[in-house]
């Protein structure tokens, strides 16, 4: 009778082939993060297969025969269960976008009124308000030619701000995600006309204590989220167009609201708002002394308009 061969080779293929599989599938996830971080179970099983497989030759057991497992097959192959298990669960720890960290402070220096321009080709991006001066930045980028650009110049009572990714005058090859994060918090002191351009990625504007007095939003392909909820003190309008994706706008109950919105290839979900057309409207529109006019205009997705406090 010839030699019987392990099984184990085979097996740490076929689990390597499952979990480089499965990442396959699914984005930001990899299969060494788990191996690396779990690789003791292999240890621990095989040891444990390795000790039954003795513990049994002791007692007078005999080596196992072509029909049988070995105790260290065993524990390998619960191990690789045990492996492919932990994938399915395992959440990836989500580091900062890269190794470059930005931040700058930009101070109003006298202006009465600001006009904000900030374009993101490619990125994660978050505006908010918060800030004791007029713009708080804090960014994170992988490249260094993705280092953001800040300028700010002032006219009599007039600020120009502007925040942009710089332009590529090149194509850069190389390999790793390339991410962008931008947290941007402005404060509440100066009134802003405020300007964003996205390119590829999620865009979640917090707007609610920024003293807005126009918007405009372009978004490109990824989801767009804009709170507008809150007590405004004036009125203004605004337009926000969706690329491919969804666009939610939150927008106040207490506050008058006109929103004329137009889905491209996708729908307009607004319950709890009175439509005409493509006029939608809440029920303190007409009341109060205040009101938010938007044009929404979808692309390649839903609108969904949502009503908060």
């Amino acid at each position: 009778m010839g030699r019987r061969r392990s099984f184990i080779g085979p097996l740490v293929l076929v689990g390597l082939g499952l979990l480089l599989l499965y990442s396959s599938v699914r984005s930001n996830w990899s299969p060494w993060e788990v191996i690396f971080r779990y690789w003791p179970v292999i240890l621990i099983a095989w040891g444990l297969g390795k000790l039954w497989d003795h513990l049994r030759a002791r007692d007078g057991g005999e080596p196992a025969s072509p029909g049988r497992f070995t105790g260290g097959e065993l524990g390998m192959a619960v191990a690789l269960v045990a492996l492919v298990a932990l994938a399915l669960v395992h959440k990836p720890v989500r580091q900062p976008a890269g190794n470059y960290h930005f931040m700058q402070t930009v101070a109003a220096q006298g202006a009465k009124t600001v006009h904000a321009q900030i374009e993101l080709g490619a990125g994660e991006l978050e505006v908010s308000s918060g800030s004791g001066s007029l713009l708080e930045a804090d960014c994170y980028y992988s490249r260094p030619s993705d280092k953001p650009e800040v300028s700010y110049t002032v006219s009599g009572d007039s600020g120009e701000l502007d925040v942009r990714q710089p332009r590529q005058e090149h194509v850069e090859f190389g390999g790793g995600d390339r991410r962008n994060d931008w947290n941007l918090h402005f404060g509440s002191q100066v009134p802003l006309d405020l300007e964003l351009k996205m390119g590829a990625g999620t865009g979640r504007l917090q707007l609610s204590g920024v003293p807005l007095t126009h918007l405009r939003v372009e978004g490109g392909a990824g989801t767009l989220y804009v709170d507008l909820t809150g007590d405004w003190k004036q009125s203004f309008d605004g337009r926000i167009a969706g690329g491919v994706g969804t666009v939610t706008v939150r927008l106040p109950s207490t506050v008058g609201v006109q929103v004329h919105a137009r889905g491209g290839l996708g729908s307009v979900n607004a319950p709890g708002f009175e439509r005409d057309g493509d006029a939608y409207t809440n029920s303190a529109y007409g009341k109060s002394p205040v009101t938010l006019t938007l044009d929404i205009e979808g692309g390649v997705g839903t609108i969904n308009l949502e009503s908060g406090s």
